[in-house]
């Protein structure tokens, strides 16, 4: 009898040792590294962004979706309509940060890759434009040559070169934009025939 109880103290000790060293083991690195989803943090359910469009019955007669419009999944796609005052002479930034005004998006900062597009005047054409799509409606103004590159993270719009074109190569020192100006001025322009002024004293001899 005492031999049971002491085999079963001894079986009992044993479970508790395997317990506690099952405890102690790291856990594996990829279950420690990036984000993990617990009981806190979890995926919203449904995603409206993968699911079909639902139909349900509205009234007696009637079905309506449920589905979010496609503006509304992608604010870019509304349809807008742009009217700028010629008096203010906007820019191609001011109109495209004029267009993405309540759309949630924003023009990406000015850079030395697309200054030489954002800092030019809008041409008249422009002042107008629509009903069109937000996204149709910035790439009209950026114009064939850039490509729109959208930030669905943070939000942003921007636009970068094309493949083909190249940027324009920096303006020519002002010593030689002045030397350059005076040379077509001079071949552009006639000099007049010289004449000779006599002295003074020779004028009032011959007007005596």
């Amino acid at each position: 009898m005492k031999s049971r109880y002491i085999f079963s103290l001894c079986l009992l000790a044993a479970a508790i040792l395997t317990g506690c060293a099952q405890r102690q083991q790291p856990e594996p690195d990829s279950l420690l590294s990036g984000t993990r989803l617990t009981s806190n943090v979890q995926s919203v359910s449904p995603d409206v962004f993968a699911a079909a469009p639902e139909v349900v019955r509205y009234d007696r007669y009637l079905l309506v979706s449920t589905a979010p419009s496609q503006a509304q999944r992608m604010p870019l796609e509304q349809v807008i309509d742009i009217r700028i005052p010629a008096s203010l002479s906007p820019t191609v930034a001011d109109a495209m940060r004029y267009a993405l005004r309540q759309s949630g998006f924003r023009l990406c900062a000015m850079t030395s890759a697309n200054r030489v597009l954002y800092s030019q005047p809008l041409p008249a054409i422009h002042y107008q434009l629509g009903p069109v799509r937000l996204s149709e409606a910035l790439q009209i103004l950026a114009g064939p040559a850039w490509q729109l590159d959208i930030d669905a993270v943070q939000r942003l719009v921007c636009h970068t070169l094309r493949k083909g074109y190249s940027l324009p190569s920096d303006p020519p020192p002002a010593s030689q934009t002045s030397l350059l100006q005076t040379s077509v001025i001079q071949a552009g322009v006639p000099k007049p025939a010289s004449t000779s002024i006599a002295p003074a004293s020779a004028r009032q001899r011959m007007l005596k």
